[in-house]
């Protein structure tokens, strides 16, 4: 932390930071292996911008978006393993999200590898007669604060998804900029519930913390009630 704060951030030096086998991905290799609170502690440093991939065409996307950008930026990728959310290289502005569909009962704002989960989740509930939107928020700092607010006002609730702990990463930047606009929304912030991870296969700990597609559809309609 001291590293980046001083010698990359506080310098104003233009480098690209990688996080790899973010969240809970390295399954196996414990629970010190497992990085839950690094979005939090970058979105805290000053001048870092941080970005959340879905996949592979979209990383691309960031890195060509990168070549110019003037400020340090943090990468959370995953294992090189993920589904496609993108079938090409989107475009891609930072502090910019994706509107992938749009629901007047409640919106997903999911970031990195709960993407895709989450617009599998959602159109699950969407064939079943509910109306549920999703939005990749792939830049976690710059926040596209306009996407927030629009959900915001055209939802009765909101569900944030991140493999994070649930203070201080996507839905703690969410809920900041609801409070600050006084908008009286539901808000349901899903992750890790400010604990340490279990050790187990990738597959079976997205199913336990209900991470998955079936997990996030589950925690939905507790949302929706």
């Amino acid at each position: 932390c001291e590293q980046i704060r001083m010698d990359v951030a506080y310098s104003a030096l233009p480098v690209r930071l990688i996080g790899h086998h973010a969240g809970i991905s390295l399954g196996f290799y414990g629970t010190s292996h497992h990085a839950t609170e690094d979005l939090a502690i970058m979105r805290s440093i000053a001048d870092i911008t941080v970005v959340a991939p879905a996949d592979g065409n979209q990383l691309k996307a960031a890195i060509l978006a990168s070549a110019n950008y003037p400020q340090p930026i943090y990468f959370r990728i995953q294992r090189g393993r993920d589904p496609v959310v993108y079938d090409s290289v989107p475009d891609f502005v930072f502090g910019k999200a994706t509107v992938h569909l749009t629901g007047d009962e409640l919106t997903i704002i999911a970031t990195g590898s709960t993407v895709h989960p989450a617009l599998e989740a959602a159109r699950a509930l969407n064939a079943a007669g509910r109306s549920v939107g999703v939005i990749d928020m792939t830049t976690i700092k710059p926040l596209d604060r306009e996407a927030v607010l629009t959900a915001a006002r055209n939802s009765r609730a909101i569900l944030t998804v991140e493999e994070h702990n649930i203070i201080g990463g996507l839905g703690g930047a969410v809920c900041e900029v609801i409070a600050e606009e006084g908008i009286g929304v539901k808000v349901r912030r899903h992750g890790l519930y400010d604990e340490y991870s279990l050790i187990a296969p990738p597959t079976h700990l997205y199913r336990h913390y209900r991470l998955d597609a079936v997990g996030i559809e589950s925690v939905a309609l507790e949302v929706l009630g």
